[in-house]
Formats: structure tokens, C-alpha cells, sequence
């Protein structure tokens, strides 16, 4: 994780209509998250600010992750391209692979789920991009399914769609899409929950935005364990549960 500069109000976003955030309670709000984790049993290293990047605090863009593999993104954000440069270092024990100058993809476009990879295709990440990390997956892990999933109507493929159990699917309908979902069930959040479609199991735990109910009704449904956290700072500038954490 990488604690979010005095900045971080200068980053990106689509979210303008929600207002401004607050740092001090982003700041409080951060530290309830790395401590949810360490709760959960993970190991949490937490990196400084650095304010040439207001965005640099979402880590999990910079990086695909999986298994012994680093995925050095390239953001179709320009801005955003120096923020893996500062990560490196702490991934270190893992083989890093670096895309081709044209593979355009941020991490938050990338879904595990329970027998595939889905891979958004819209303003952050290109084909090129899916067909480098598909190229890069495969070398791990021969076969591997990864599908490009071109979208719109939400930020990253993450801020609309994730896996709440395996082959349940929970979605934002701001979400548009026209690829093939019926090999999962798929739970239809109303657009006033549509940011807790971002949610993220850790360790028999699933992690969901708070004060929404409907989410939280699936969730319970679904998975043994739910915990929520408010992270209503950093989702207006379009940040959701996966965005502040690189987990592996």
C-alpha cells in the first residue's frame, strides 16, 4: 500500500459531482483498511507518500500480480506511467515483465475469477495491452483463460463487475458491456449501491463498501465472512476496495 499524498485531490476522476475529498479522513480511512488487512493475516507494508503522483496511492494499477509473475502496467493515463517505477523495488523477489511500448492496461481493468481472467478493454487499456498480459499469464500458468471484455460507463472494469464467490459475479449497472456474463450468476446492484460492486475476498473474508445493503444482502448469502469498510474519500476520486492494495 502507499499512503496517499496531501495531493491526492489533485488526481483523477470522473467522480467531480460527489465533491471534493477530505484528507484527514481519507488518511483515517486508509489506516481502517491496512488494518482490516492485518486483521485478515496478511503482511501489509505500507509505502510513503510521493506527490509527484496524486493517484500513486491506487497501487493496484501499476501491477498485475500473479504468482511468481509482476506485470509492469502502463497506464493509458500518461500521468500515471512513472508509478510502477516506485513500486519495483518492493517487488523485488518477483519476476517483473515489462509490456511492449504499444500495450496500453492499469491493473484495475484486470479480474481473476474462479476459472479466468477478465481483461476491460476501454479508455486505460487497450488490446495490446490484453494480448502482453495474456502472453505474460500464459507463460505461467499454459492455457490459462483470459478474456477481453470491452466496456464503458465506469472507470476500470473493477469499479463495475468483481467476483463476490467463486462464479458469482456482483456488477454495477452503470457497467456496460456486451460480453457473454451467463456462465456466472451475475447479482444486479440498484445505481445507488453501483460503488460496491468493487468488492474483495481476502483470506475466507469478503471486504464490501458500507451502507449498502443490497450488496451486503448478497454478500451474506454467498460468503462466511463480510466486513465493510467506508471508503467515501477515495471514491470520489474513483478509487474502490482493490485499488489501495497490491495483495499476493
Amino acid at each position: 500500500m502507499r499512503q496517499p499524498a496531501p495531493n491526492f485531490a489533485q488526481g483523477l476522476t470522473t467522480a467531480t459531482h460527489l465533491g471534493a475529498p477530505d484528507y484527514s479522513l481519507a488518511l483515517r480511512q486508509f489506516e481502517a483498511y491496512a488494518q482490516a488487512l492485518r486483521d485478515c493475516g496478511l503482511e501489509v507494508t505500507v509505502l510513503p507518500a510521493d506527490e509527484r503522483f496524486p493517484d500513486g496511492h491506487f497501487v493496484e494499477d501499476p501491477f498485475v500480480i500473479f504468482r511468481d509473475l509482476a506485470f509492469h502496467c502502463r497506464s493509458g493515463a500518461p500521468t500515471r506511467r512513472g508509478e510502477g517505477e516506485s513500486l519495483k523495488p518492493y517487488l523485488s523477489r518477483l519476476r517483473i515483465v515489462e509490456p511492449p511500448p504499444d500495450a496500453l492496461i492499469d491493473g484495475g481493468d484486470v479480474l481473476f475469477c474462479a476459472n479466468r481472467v477478465l481483461v476491460g478493454i476501454g479508455d486505460r487499456s487497450n488490446r495490446a495491452g490484453f494480448e502482453a498480459l495474456r502472453a505474460a499469464l500464459d507463460s505461467v500458468q499454459r492455457g490459462i483463460r483470459v478474456d477481453p471484455v470491452p466496456f464503458g460507463g465506469v472507470l476500470h472494469l473493477k469499479s463495475g463487475l468483481t467476483e463476490l464467490a467463486p462464479n458469482v459475479l456482483i456488477r454495477d449497472p452503470a457497467l456496460l458491456t456486451e460480453f457473454d456474463l451467463t456462465w456466472a450468476e451475475v447479482v444486479d446492484l440498484p445505481p445507488e449501491e453501483g460503488r460496491a460492486a468493487d468488492v474483495m475476498p481476502v483470506n475466507g473474508s469478503v471486504f464490501i463498501a458500507a451502507d449498502c445493503p443490497r450488496a451486503h444482502e448478497a454478500a451474506m448469502i454467498h460468503c462466511e465472512r463480510v466486513d465493510t469498510l467506508d471508503l467515501s474519500e477515495f471514491v470520489k476520486m474513483d478509487g474502490g476496495l482493490t485499488c489501495l492494495s497490491l495483495r499476493y
